[in-house]
């Protein structure tokens, strides 16, 4: 289901650009995120081209969710954008106006559009018990 959300997401960025040309689209994102478009453009532009569009060319940009955010208001020409703290979309209106204020209420249950693997690292032999799930 994340996964769907993320590509959705991206599709919906992308649906004004029937008319590409040989310009490539940035796709600007927090680090984490990296190995999920390597595998998402991939299948992306195949699916582009299946449906009659010109063939799209996708940079990457990789970094810190604020460091990222930061370039984008300071200018860096992103044509998809992937954060993973709410704070940092905010400030995408806040300080540069580039997207609506209401950007969460514009989506189901006034979510934030991201998905983060989160992984803990116990020692040897798990002592503490930890399992999966949310740890108090």
């Amino acid at each position: 289901m994340k996964r769907l959300l993320a590509a959705s997401l991206l599709a919906l960025s992308f649906s004004g650009i029937s008319t590409l040309q040989a310009a490539p689209l940035l796709n600007v994102s927090y680090d984490v995120m990296r190995d999920f478009y390597k595998d998402y453009n991939t299948a992306f532009q195949k699916h582009w081209q299946e449906q009659g569009n010109k063939a799209a060319q996708i940079q990457m940009s990789h970094g810190g969710s604020s460091k990222q955010a930061r370039s984008v208001i300071d200018g860096l020409p992103a044509d998809v954008i992937t954060m993973n703290m709410a704070t940092d979309i905010n400030a995408l209106y806040e300080y540069g106006k580039l997207i609506p204020e209401n950007w969460a209420e514009r989506l189901p249950n006034n979510s934030a559009p991201f998905t983060s693997a989160t992984v803990l690292i116990v020692r040897k032999g798990n002592p503490k018990n930890c399992r999966t799930g949310l740890i108090y």
